[in-house]
């Protein structure tokens, strides 16, 4: 055992899916705590308004992997002292226009809350007071996976889950049954995971000395992987918000997207440990392809154990989570589709961070592609959600072996 963690990869793999097992457990209950206190109706409303948040969350997830790109590199070239630096300049630099477009988004709801088929503006406000956070948390996510601190990821990542379980479900549960207070609680927790990341970077930093040399430029890596991201983000979490959109009177699916998603949660570990143990100024070594391969050898073993579980007992799964005793033919079969899709999603999530850790962004283009054949499909094709969970299969299965086969096809480092 004590050979095995010799590994780095693993090691710090294990510390994030440890976090992340917490996290995934205070996540379960949630879904289980609002899902049995909510309507049918309130809980698709929630799950809409969670997938455009977590839509929003992935392209700027471009700023984690720039920071923790840039961190990694400062760090390697013993400058510690400018990732404080660095990090000032981003929190400022995200902050004004998070709190700009928040404030809009509060003042100017009626857009939103009208292609949501919303009769009320609660939901569209809370979603807008939590822009400022949902902006700072990837900065500083970034800069913690960059100097791969990795126990502070996991406390972070425990303590917002915890929040969020302890409000959201308390609110629904003891306030109202409603989907509003149900997104406050999940608010909160972003705003508490923020704050404990900041102090262990305060902590970590304090002391280091900043060199005077200039910075390194982000612009260029967070325009490029900006396209990138956020092509992943409409792959892996559209689904819902489309058929809330098309479909506004499904109240199936979004259990069955929500249970589905679980199939991908877990696997994240294992990308985020590996992005700075892959960071590169293009140049790809065999070290990086071993590394990205176990990565993606660990990943495929998670999704696989998850996917089979929601293929053999979909029906167990729906009445531990929702509270769902019989469970529709419909429902179990939107399940099966959903895992699948997400395990395929996971899959080229690993596929997606180690090519922008690598800065070959030429290999992304086809994951935009696949996103915008996606968006067209599902709009030409969206008589019932079963076809949208299909189209999401197939665009994140051709943009998956897509990127894979770029992957395999780089030139090692000589």
């Amino acid at each position: 055992m004590a050979r095995l963690f010799e590994n780095e990869l693993l090691k710090h793999t294990a510390i994030l899916f440890s976090g992340m097992m917490v996290v995934h457990v205070c996540n379960l209950v949630y879904q289980m705590a609002v899902s049995r206190a909510l309507s049918k109706e309130e809980y698709t409303l929630l799950a809409a308004f969670l997938g455009v948040l977590a839509i929003l969350s992935y392209p700027l997830s471009t700023l984690t992997t720039g920071l923790s790109h840039y961190s990694s590199l400062l760090q390697q070239n013993g400058r510690p002292g400018d990732v404080k630096r660095l990090l000032r300049k981003w929190l400022l630099l995200t902050g004004i226009p998070a709190v700009l477009i928040g404030a809009i988004v509060v003042v100017f709801n009626e857009p939103v809350a009208g292609f949501m088929h919303l009769d009320r503006h609660a939901p569209v406000i809370i979603a807008g007071a939590v822009l400022p956070a949902l902006f700072w948390l990837p900065v500083l996510t970034g800069a913690v996976q960059g100097l791969q601190m990795f126990g502070w990821n996991a406390v972070s990542g425990i303590a917002g889950a915890t929040i969020k379980l302890v409000l959201g479900a308390g609110f629904v549960w003891f306030l109202y049954a409603a989907c509003g207070w149900a997104m406050l609680g999940h608010s909160a927790g972003i705003y508490g995971s923020a704050a404990l990341l900041l102090l262990g970077l305060g902590l970590t930093l304090r002391g280091t000395a900043a060199t005077g040399e200039k910075l390194p430029s982000m612009r260029f890596y967070l325009s490029q992987s900006l396209l990138a991201l956020m092509a992943f983000a409409v792959l892996m979490n559209a689904d819902v918000v489309l058929v809330k959109h098309y479909l506004p009177d499904d109240t199936e699916f979004a259990y069955a997207a929500t249970l589905g998603r679980t199939v991908a949660f877990l696997s994240m570990a294992v990308a985020m440990a590996m992005f700075p143990k892959v960071s590169s100024s293009g140049e790809t070594t065999d070290a990086h392809r071993k590394i990205f391969l176990q990565s993606f050898g660990y990943t495929l073993l998670f999704v696989a154990a998850a996917t089979l579980a929601c293929f053999l007992f979909p029906r167990l799964l729906l009445r531990i989570l929702f509270g769902i005793k019989d469970a529709s033919n419909s429902v179990v079969v939107l399940t099966r589709l959903m895992a699948v899709a997400m395990s395929f999603s996971a899959l080229l999530n690993v596929v997606v961070q180690f090519l922008l850790a690598q800065r070959r962004f030429k290999e992304t283009i086809v994951t935009g592609l696949a996103c915008l054949l996606y968006l067209l499909a599902a709009h030409l094709f969206h008589g019932t959600s079963r076809q949208i969970a299909v189209t999401c299969i197939l665009f994140n299965a051709i943009a998956l072996l897509a990127g894979l086969a770029s992957v395999l096809r780089v030139k090692l480092k000589a």
